[in-house]
């Protein structure tokens, strides 16, 4: 199942509607086919004006980046994105950056290993270490897209964390995100 992820910035004093569900069976019972037909138009057309009061759309995660991101729970309807919670987010993010940081650290000390064992190599030895040498660099590359994604990520958080830190703004905006 796919998870999306979005950020709004709305209006305090604006309503904020949440979407209604499809009438039951039982609500239907005993309706006319027409009578039936109004019901699921009224709830669409409801649905359909419910995302304009979200406000702003900021930006969005998409599939895996919202999956990796456990800290916000998962709600169709719009929940309020807080300091606090802001605040676990970047902490996330901090902790993933560190992570790659490290492994790309790592990685380049390998490298130095091998380039020094390489010149001590006999021919037999010779590819097998040029072959390891390939494999860090591919892990670095792969590191470093990776890296540039989670910095991209926690900068629009940062962002968020801003707008939320300018009092004239947090006495009258608010962030709400939704889970879909």
């Amino acid at each position: 199942m796919s998870e999306y992820t979005s950020v709004y910035l709305r209006e305090k004093a604006a309503a904020l509607l949440s979407f209604r569900d499809n009438p039951t069976a039982e609500e239907l019972e005993g309706k006319s086919e027409e009578e039936i037909q109004a019901f699921y138009q009224e709830v669409q057309t409801y649905n359909d004006t419910v995302g304009e009061t979200f406000g702003c759309e900021l930006f969005y995660l998409t599939t895996t980046p919202s999956r990796r991101l456990k800290v916000l729970p998962w709600s169709p309807d719009p929940k309020p994105l807080t300091k606090d919670l802001l605040e676990e987010i970047i902490d996330f993010y901090n902790e993933e950056i560190s992570s790659y940081e490290s492994i790309i650290s790592d990685r380049k000390e390998d490298i130095e290993r091998y380039e020094a064992r390489i010149v001590r190599a006999n021919a037999d030895l010779y590819d097998k270490i040029e072959e390891d040498i390939f494999d860090c660099k591919r892990s670095i590359e792969e590191c470093q897209e990776e890296l540039e994604e989670l910095k991209f990520y926690c900068s629009e958080f940062r962002f968020l964390q801003g707008i939320l830190n300018n009092n004239s703004n947090s006495e009258r905006f608010e962030l709400i995100y939704t889970k879909c």
